[in-house]
This record gives structure tokens, sequence and C-alpha cells, in this order.
């Protein structure tokens, strides 16, 4: 089975029409809950590379930023992806020819791969960052922003 002709199926499903049937202030819902979502994520990836940098929130070691915000980022990745099901399912085919929507998730990987190895380290680390993890807090919220702005623009295309 193609890409294609899964989309299709998703699609087509009794679920997708469900969803596609409902009220339009549902679709609003789940893109507040996908906008609250990012927030949780981008906010706590902002605290933790910005005290990675040397700004930010000084009074607290690196390791109390991680252990503080690391929930948030899991509870936002699970409402984006909850949501990102709920809005893409009613419209997969929509979704398919679409480059933007494409390299969002390239770039989501890209972030997810470098928060679950290298950065995840930096975190636990209670040593003054080194350039490595300097460099990786600056790559993360370059991969970050551009998965939200991804996101953003892919309506526009």
């Amino acid at each position: 089975m193609s890409t294609l002709e899964l989309f299709k199926t998703i699609q087509s499903s009794d679920f997708s029409r469900y969803i596609g049937g409902q009220n339009h202030l549902f679709g609003a819902f789940y893109q507040l809950i996908h906008i609250v979502g990012l927030v949780m994520v981008l906010s706590s990836i902002i605290l933790l590379s910005l005290r990675v940098l040397g700004g930010g929130v000084r009074q607290q070691s690196l390791r109390q930023i991680t252990q503080s915000t690391s929930w948030l980022i899991w509870v936002g990745l699970a409402l984006l992806a909850f949501s990102g099901l709920l809005i893409f399912i009613p419209a997969a085919t929509n979704y398919y020819p679409n480059s933007v929507f494409w390299s969002k998730f390239v770039l989501l990987a890209l972030a997810l791969f470098l928060h679950n190895s290298l950065y995840q380290g930096i975190g636990k680390s209670d040593e003054e960052p080194s350039i490595v993890a300097k460099l990786a807090a600056t790559f993360s919220l370059v991969l970050w922003f551009s998965v939200a702005f991804a996101g953003r623009f892919i309506g526009f295309v």
C-alpha cells in the first residue's frame, strides 16, 4: 500500500467522516489544543536553551530547569500528537502533496532526536555548559521554531 493509498483510506474511514462532520467549533478546539501543546514544548525548550546559553533563569541550575520542564515537553508533545491527528485525519489527502507538511515531520524527527540524545545529557550535568552544549541549544531552538513555522505555513502551500 502506497502512502497516498494509506492517506485515502484514513480519510475515507468512519472515524474521519465523524470528525469531519462535527461542528466547526470542534476544529477550532483541536487547533487550540495544538497551540497549547506547542506553547508547552516551545516554552520549555526556550527556558532550557537560554539557560545553556548563559541567559534566562540563572537562579536555578540546568539540572533543576530540566527536571522542572521535562514533563511539560512530554505532555505538550502528547497534546500535539493527539490534536494533530484529529486535524489531519479528515483532510489526509490534502496533506499528501504538501511539501511543507513533510518538511515539518523531518524537522520534528531531527528535533526529537537531538532532544532525546545529546540534549538530555546536557540537562543532567551540573557543570558549566560546553561549546558543544551551546551549539546543541542553538540548533535545538532553530529546529523547534522551524517545526512551529512549518506547521503554521502548511495551509499556505
